[in-house]
């Protein structure tokens, strides 16, 4: 079983208390990313967990969809949006290119490696329109490696900004803005 697995089941056993606590984080960012699109736009949620922005991109009178790879929060995101079980490095075999008018990644592509995620920035490029919008973030504080946490041991790989960014701009996208901080932040239009 590769790291990516591993680290996303690890959230399993705690489903319930992961989404409590998470519960309010990215409100304001959500708000931000979803004003700055036409609405109503459709939106893909990589990553989605249990539907928390999922709910709040419908408040903001956009059409979400959701992808993720722990059963557990797909069954609780299918709640707030139609959310597909997936492997976000096959995300692109899930649905058709340009079909998505922007692409939200917040933390959920931190298990991956970093050639994994160039591919999967990548594979976002495709699904997006033209102009799409991407919003990616990612850990930037750390090391890369398995982190034992509270509740499981995780692999995470560490960005620095600069990279991120760079790996944005390669995967086809116009870097708009780049917000470093323990989890940089990226916010890009598809070129």
């Amino acid at each position: 079983m590769d790291e990516v697995v591993r680290s996303v089941e690890a959230y399993s056993a705690q489903a319930d208390a992961y989404e409590a606590a998470y519960d309010s984080k990215y409100a304001d960012i959500v708000a931000r990313f979803a004003s700055s699109l036409p609405t109503p736009s459709l939106i893909l949620d990589a990553g989605c967990g249990p539907g928390r922005d999922l709910a709040r991109f419908a408040q903001h009178g956009h059409i979400a969809r959701g992808l993720d790879l722990n059963p557990e929060f797909v069954a609780k995101a299918s709640a707030h949006a139609p959310t597909t079980l997936c492997d976000l490095r096959q995300a692109a075999d899930r649905y058709p290119s340009g079909m998505f008018d922007a692409i939200w990644a917040a933390a959920s592509l931190v298990h991956l490696s970093e050639a994994e995620t160039v591919d999967v920035l990548s594979q976002f490029a495709s699904l997006l329109r033209h102009q799409g919008k991407l919003f990616v973030s990612l850990k930037s504080s750390g090391v890369t490696g398995w982190l034992d946490e509270p509740d499981a041991r995780r692999f995470y790989t560490v960005w620095r900004p600069e990279v991120l960014a760079d790996a944005v701009t390669n995967a086809g996208f116009k870097i708009d803005e780049v917000i470093p901080g323990p989890y940089v932040e990226v916010w890009a239009t598809r070129a």
